[in-house]
């Protein structure tokens, strides 16, 4: 996919449609990876920090959430770039899981936030599966809670967030 070139930073030049597109692809293809959505603030903060501009170089997905990055990319000659808002994003791609039985697990957060959202999602998208939620403490986990982390993605173990069920 190609990207915008924003101050050095690659930009996807994509809109919320093909976002959600590649997103879903990504996922069908078992392709692991991670999906920044970043504006002005994010290009000017690599400018400012090689290993943040590191980190968007390796995500499989730069969003343009923010106008000015449109505006470069479709002087660029990205005619079909739109922004990408974030919770537009976000909502899009659960829209589409319902259809696909693509699963979801929340991943952040206060204490119980993550299990909020969850509610909120399934009353908004009757049918979506999200299988777990976990709010992680607010510093580096430990190796003890790494694994049990891991068990719980891989069906085992309950840790802080909710138990993932097989069934869902």
């Amino acid at each position: 996919m190609n990207r915008a070139n924003v101050l050095g930073v690659g930009v996807h030049a994509v809109n919320l449609g093909v976002a959600a597109e590649m997103i879903e692809s990504a996922v069908d293809a078992n392709r692991r990876g991670y999906i920044c959505v970043t504006g002005v603030h994010g290009v000017m903060e690599a400018q400012r920090n090689g290993r943040f501009k590191d980190i968007l170089d390796r995500a499989m997905l730069v969003v343009p959430d923010g106008v000015p990055t449109v505006w470069i990319g479709r002087w660029e000659g990205h005619d079909k770039m739109g922004r990408v808002f974030g919770p537009d994003l976000m909502m899009e791609v659960r829209r589409r899981s319902v259809k696909s039985g693509h699963t979801h697990y929340l991943y952040g957060g206060k204490p119980g936030i993550a299990e909020e959202l969850k509610q909120a999602l399934i009353k908004r998208f009757p049918g979506i599966r999200v299988v777990g939620t976990y709010a992680p403490p607010f510093c580096p986990l430990s190796a003890t809670e790494k694994a049990a982390l891991q068990g719980e993605l891989s069906g085992g173990c309950e840790t802080r967030g909710s138990r993932i069920d097989p069934n869902k």
